[in-house]
């Protein structure tokens, strides 16, 4: 496989893309579906556990790619994904299944942080569970 490829950083940057395309298209196969706040919470709970092998794929373009960052297609996919969280959030919103007041910007901050977490699996789907708790609609709502 690599041999198709003529650096490291662009096998790095198609594996990424990749990546980042199948959650989209999940996600957006989701949201095409029935319940509202189950595709939202799949599609976070998927993105948190599949974050660690994204995060070494991460560090790894940084490791080989020049000082400009990521490729237009990386950018490209990545804000797909975030669209289609994007629309699963709404969705879910507008069905009162998810918190009125939450923001794509927020949730991203959360997987972020849950993808980063370390120790026993337990624990982390434990607060897999509660941080999703918090983003169910408050009684008032």
């Amino acid at each position: 496989m690599f041999r198709h490829f003529p650096a490291k950083q662009l096998l790095v940057e198609a594996t990424i893309v990749r990546h980042l395309t199948q959650l989209t298209d999940t996600a957006r196969a989701r949201g095409e579906g029935g319940e509202a706040g189950a595709a939202f919470r799949m599609t976070f709970r998927e993105m948190v556990s599949g974050a660690p092998a994204k995060l070494a794929l991460v560090a790894l373009m940084a490791e080989s790619a020049d000082p400009a960052g990521a490729t237009d297609e990386v950018e490209a996919a990545a804000s797909a994904l975030r669209d289609a969280v994007e629309v699963l959030l709404s969705r879910g919103q507008e069905a009162g299944e998810v918190r009125a007041d939450a923001t794509v910007a927020e949730v991203y901050v959360l997987i972020r942080a849950l993808a980063n977490a370390r120790g026993d699996r337990a624990v982390v789907a434990r607060a897999i569970d509660m941080v999703l708790d918090g983003l169910s609609p408050r009684r008032s709502e």
